[in-house]
């Protein structure tokens, strides 16, 4: 027993040093270290990283991360923190922890050094998803926000504009220019092989010579009838070869004016790309809220959307603990692994209790469970609650799911507050440059992600209001969106995200749409309303020529057409009528010869009769 207890104890003081040798403090340190700032898009710092293998004890004085859209400040800080790590887990390359409990956490604490680092581009897969696809979308609504500067309208460079934009209607035109060209030859051509003419002629010199008032015998009649009924069966057959042509060409002729309709919308296109390339913005109401606020609530919503990204990203890349497969080589054995039978995910830190105090003043609180590299071997998803609680009745609850136990992976993140400070918060938008230092909010945020879609609302009023105005207004466009702010009691801000495979839309409404609409109309709706007229009369002198020699030409070609079947169909009628006329009066005539012919056998009779009496 007691030569078995050495043995044991030796082993496991070999375990230790060999642990000890691979999990150093420094190691683990910057592996934690690297790893949060991947997650993060942001440098996260722990100072003063100590782990005891002995005790599997794992403790920091402190952890800072930096705010990706701030480097300058801080995200997350948390004070001294402690958790223990199971033993029988770790022997297997597994680390589970029970707890951790972080305590003294805060937010938007100053960084005595920028927590930039360069990120990566997005690769593989993941970047083709649907968070990533909504998010490079709103980037791009970003970049291509109006421009709102009066001095810019005025001294527009349409010129330099109309260059980079590559008006495209021109050559779609000539394109199909090209084919109409094709058809209408096909007919010429077809027109061209045809004989009607010559057989209409023909037949009409067939009908001129038939005269039945010139024709006595009923005999006479009946042969000059059968001649009639053969020309007009050769008339109905050119007829039929007529009416189908008729067809025919109304038909491709239709065809081409369906497609001439495109000219109109590729010139449409060409100017609406034209007002983008200008960014000249839209004073309706629609575009207000956005101008105001798009870019603040944008922004935040693509970096939502990106932390979301990246643990989805996550948990697809470690979604499988199961060993590689061995390939040995020929006739060389391998090792089968079997699973236990409840068999541990290779990261598992089951609870995360969270308190401390945000510069606001606001109370902190909050838990997280199952952060975990394979929910499927758990069986749980990753939630979290955080509550925030001041004394005077501000407060703000957060709370999320991330669930990745079924085919397609679900998101879904809950914010709700009630007289919440709001502070530090920017927009810079060309009309409102200005910083919110001070407000209280009251409202209700929800984001929800699958495979294919992406849906959020935001419901968000603001009162007591503060702004620090980055610049000082200059110009009558800045003063009135300053004074209006200024004099807002309370602003009110909705919002909808709709993301799918193929679009992306964010609309935003707020109670100020209506009389920002009717002051900015005032101010500079006549600059755009001229820089409007400037681009579109630019874009006519290009593409206006070239639609009015393709009008010009389809007229001309279709009145030839037109012109040659009107021809045949003239023809055709007039055969008909001097067929019609023909025939009725041969009608009348052998009528005529009939009634004559009888009346000569009645005469014939009565003689006979009257001389067989006399006898």
């Amino acid at each position: 027993m007691r030569k078995k207890g050495i043995i044991i104890l030796a082993v496991f003081i070999v375990i230790v040093i060999a642990l000890s040798l691979i999990f150093t403090d420094r190691w683990l340190e910057k592996r934690l270290e690297s790893g949060g700032s991947a997650l993060l898009g942001a440098r996260v710092e722990i100072d003063n990283l100590d782990v005891s293998l002995l005790r599997l004890h794992v403790r920091w004085d402190s952890l800072q991360a930096t705010n990706p859209n701030n480097t300058m400040k801080n995200i997350l800080t948390t004070g001294r923190t402690e958790f223990d790590m199971q033993l029988v887990p770790l022997l297997s390359k597994k680390v589970v922890i029970e707890d951790i409990v972080m305590t003294h956490v805060t937010s938007g604490t100053e960084r005595m050094t920028d927590g930039k680092i360069e990120k990566k581009k997005k690769t593989g897969s993941n970047a083709d998803n649907i968070l990533a696809k909504t998010m490079d979308r709103l980037e791009k609504n970003i970049t291509s926000a109006p421009v709102w500067n009066l001095e810019s309208l005025s001294n527009m460079n349409l010129d330099s504009i109309l260059q980079v934009l590559q008006i495209h209607s021109p050559q779609k035109i000539d394109s199909l220019q090209n084919e109409f060209t094709k058809t209408y030859a096909m007919w010429d051509s077809a027109f061209a092989k045809v004989t009607w003419k010559d057989d209409f002629n023909f037949l009409n010199s067939r009908l001129s010579a038939i005269e039945p008032d010139d024709i006595k015998t009923l005999e006479g009649l009946q042969t000059a009838y059968q001649t009639l009924e053969k020309v007009k069966a050769r008339v109905d057959s050119l007829g039929s070869f007529v009416k189908k042509t008729r067809t025919h060409l109304s038909s491709d002729l239709q065809d081409a004016a369906t497609q001439a309709v495109h000219v109109d919308d590729w010139i449409a296109a060409d100017y609406n790309n034209a007002l983008a390339q200008a960014k000249l913005p839209s004073i309706d109401k629609a575009g207000i809220a956005q101008m105001l606020f798009g870019d603040t609530i944008t922004r935040r919503v693509v970096q939502v959307l990106g932390l979301l990204n990246k643990a989805r990203s996550y948990s697809a890349k470690f979604a499988s603990d199961k060993p590689k497969k061995e390939k040995p080589p020929r006739m060389k054995g391998q090792t089968i692994y079997f699973k236990g039978l409840h068999p541990l995910p290779n990261f598992w830190v089951k609870n995360v209790e969270l308190s401390g105090m945000m510069q606001t003043g606001l109370t902190l609180e909050g838990r997280i469970r199952n952060i975990v590299s394979n929910q499927k071997m758990i069986g749980a998803a990753t939630t979290a609650v955080i509550n925030l609680q001041r004394a005077d009745g501000a407060s703000a609850r957060l709370s999320g799911e991330l669930n990745y136990l079924g085919p397609a992976p679900q998101e879904q993140l809950l914010l709700k507050m009630s007289d919440a400070p709001l502070k530090n918060i920017t927009f810079s938008s060309d009309i409102l440059a200005a910083e919110m230092t001070s407000a209280k909010g009251n409202g209700e945020a929800s984001l929800v992600a699958s495979e294919d879609t992406v849906t959020g609302a935001l419901e968000l009023s603001a009162k007591d209001m503060k702004f620090d105005f980055k610049e000082t207004a200059n110009d009558p466009l800045q003063q009135t969106v300053q004074k209006i702010v200024q004099n807002a009691k309370t602003v009110h801000v909705s919002a909808m995200l709709r993301g799918m495979n193929d679009k992306t839309q964010l609309d935003l409404s707020s109670n100020l749409d209506n009389l920002f609409s009717k002051e900015l109309k005032a101010i500079a709706g006549a600059e755009i309303d001229k820089a409007r007229s400037a681009i579109h009369a630019k874009v006519e002198s290009q593409v206006g020529g070239a639609k009015q020699k393709f009008d010009d030409y389809v007229k001309q070609e279709v009145s030839l057409l037109e012109t040659e079947m009107s021809t045949y169909e003239e023809l055709l009628n007039n055969q008909n009528e001097l067929l019609a006329s023909k025939k009725k009066k041969m009608d009348e005539r052998i009528a005529q010869e009939k009634k004559k012919a009888q009346k000569n056998l009645q005469g014939e009779a009565k003689k006979k009769l009257k001389g067989l009496f006399d006898k």
